[in-house]
């Protein structure tokens, strides 16, 4: 049985990772900070928050003895925190100023390695601070990066002797490294673990080789092999039997299947009995990996779960998630059935929490709900979420219609969706079936009635009477590619805004409110100047220029060489920006 102990809620962006020691919580987050929690209060420890990046905390990971707490950002930096303390202890920054993406200790906390945003892995000898090499550390031989992937390593774990590492990348596939020195040589390559990409492994602490006391097969007595875990945007997590002696391989032991999203994370609890692992979905599952079984689901979070770290005596998993929340769930022998949450309705938590164990994938209020009749061919903007799914299941994309309806996508919602939203808030990874909605939605639109259409002409030629003169040149492809923003803004009725003064960053008054679209991709904060970059994203120019000026020369969204550095005002996102926020 799992209950909901307590939710934390002080970070102001995306949880990005938490990670437990013995009696402190971690998290980090897109705010740049990382926050220390007690364990068992979950009160706030007075050192944080820990403010030290200048660009979003990716990873955080504790060294074995819990003395010493390690974060990483896209800033290019890792910073080494007394865990106790909250002091900076020393920063090590990557040798190409690349962002990086994970972070981990070796088991014995001698050597910390980092995966980054240009494929490549850094390993560093955790006391005196240098860069290894493959003779050794640095004075005895040049210290070098380890080109390991041509895409951005996501994952990076330790085999728990701390004799070997294992990476993995956005293409999906995975290496396994000498976790000593690395030799800047790969062992074994596995060309697609993940079709899709992976995005988290770990070890399983106890199994196999990790457990002494377990049994050495008479007909091989030098056979070494340990337990691996990965989750990937193909929606599964895998288990897979890595052998290191004699000879290096790896195979695949079970698919789990159970999720409907990209799978961000997955951890062991420490006695290597349960394997939890968070969604794009929104759920958290916990299995049995000897047995592949589902134990339980915890649901609740109202946007994807980013990541899932059980504590070091097993009795609490936390859960993060890009609404900015930690949930902390305390784990005991029982039913697998997640009671009603203290404080919400009984009928809403009992359809939204309760889980049946034979079919954990899906919550029983989603089973209870009967299909609606098809839609009737009226304006688009009058649909109601169950007639959105019944065009869904006309288009065969039926396996999306529990998501559509989870997020309540009625019409309004339907006409705002983009390539974008589909991807990271619906957690659709499939590129072909995200084109498949959009094409059908925009057939769907070309075809509304003429006083649709008379009214979307009237809304557009009100902003064009306040464009700028120089701009009224270009208004065609402005339109196009803001138009949906555009309806969106003119479309929304008068709510709760505030006045920023000029050249202030606005500020909602609640930032669920905010769209996504007017976010710093790298700062995470509303843009007052937004600017297209040669990469084609839009970014806050403070924020692009100083990417740019550490020497950065790759796109921060897609890793790839920028043709230029030239950057172009983008004028219509101000003006939307500032049209949403009533400034003056």
């Amino acid at each position: 049985m799992a209950t909901l102990e307590h939710t934390i809620a002080s970070h102001a962006s995306d949880v990005n990772w938490v990670a437990f020691s013995s009696t402190v919580l971690a998290s980090c987050s897109g705010d740049k900070t990382v926050r220390l929690w007690e364990v068992g209060t979950w009160a706030e420890l007075p050192c944080s928050p820990l403010l030290g990046h200048s660009y979003p905390v990716h990873c955080c990971c504790f060294s074995s003895f819990g003395t010493q707490l390690a974060t990483c950002s896209t800033d290019g930096t890792i910073n080494l925190w007394g865990s106790k303390s909250g002091q900076r202890l020393t920063t090590l920054a990557h040798p190409r100023n690349n962002g990086m993406r994970t972070v981990s200790f070796s088991p014995d906390s001698n050597v910390l390695v980092a995966g980054s945003v240009d494929g490549t892995l850094v390993l560093w000898d955790a006391y005196t601070k240098e860069m290894l090499s493959p003779q050794g550390l640095g004075p005895h031989g040049p210290a070098v990066v380890i080109e390991a992937h041509d895409t951005s390593i996501c994952a990076c774990a330790f085999t728990p002797d701390g004799n070997f590492l294992l990476s993995g990348s956005m293409e999906g596939n995975m290496k396994l490294w000498d976790g000593r020195y690395g030799n800047n040589k790969c062992l074994y390559y596995l060309a697609e673990g993940h079709d899709l990409g992976v995005t988290c492994c770990v070890f399983s602490p106890t199994f196999g080789s990790a457990n002494p006391d377990n049994p050495v097969p008479e007909t091989q007595p030098r056979m070494q092999y340990f337990m691996l875990a990965s989750c990937g945007a193909d929606m599964l997590v895998k288990l897979w039997d890595v052998h290191v002696s004699p000879g290096y391989d790896m195979r695949l032991r079970v698919n789990l299947q159970g999720h409907s999203a990209t799978v961000n994370a997955c951890a062991f609890s420490p006695d290597g009995k349960r394997l939890a692992s968070g969604s794009v979905d929104r759920a958290a599952i916990v299995w049995n990996p000897l047995t592949g079984e589902k134990l339980y689901m915890l649901t609740g979070h109202p946007r994807c779960v980013t990541t899932v770290a059980f504590s070091l005596d097993g009795m609490y998993l936390a859960t993060g998630c890009m609404d900015r929340t930690v949930r902390i769930w305390r784990l005991v022998d029982g039913p697998a059935v997640i009671p009603v949450q203290e404080g919400a309705s009984k009928t809403e938590s009992q359809t939204e929490m309760l889980v049946d164990v034979q079919d954990a994938a899906t919550p029983i209020k989603a089973q209870q709900t009967t299909e609606a009749a098809q839609p009737k061919r009226k304006p688009l903007s009058d649909w109601s979420v169950e007639e959105v799914c019944s065009w869904l299941r006309e288009k065969g994309l039926e396996h999306h219609v529990e998501t559509f309806r989870e997020n309540e996508i009625d019409g309004n919602e339907l006409k705002q969706l983009t390539n974008e939203t589909l991807s990271k808030d619906l957690g659709i990874a499939a590129l072909g079936q995200r084109n498949k909605i959009l094409r059908g939605i925009k057939a769907l639109q070309e075809s509304e009635s003429s006083s649709t259409s008379g009214q979307a002409q009237a809304n557009l030629a009100a902003l064009a009477s306040a464009l700028p003169p120089q701009l009224m040149q270009n208004l065609p492809a402005l339109v196009s590619t803001f138009a949906p923003s555009l309806m969106a803004n003119m479309a929304q009725s008068a709510g709760p805004t505030v006045t920023a003064s000029k050249g202030a960053t606005p500020q909602a008054s609640s930032d669920d409110k905010v769209p996504d679209e007017y976010l710093c991709p790298i700062s995470r904060e509303i843009m007052v100047d937004p600017v297209i970059a040669s990469d084609g994203y839009t970014y806050e120019r403070k924020s692009i220029e100083s990417w740019l000026q550490k020497g950065k020369m790759t796109s921060p969204m897609t890793n790839a060489l920028l043709p230029n550095m030239n950057l172009t005002p983008n004028r219509m996102l101000k003006m939307l920006i500032q049209r949403h926020f009533g400034s003056q």
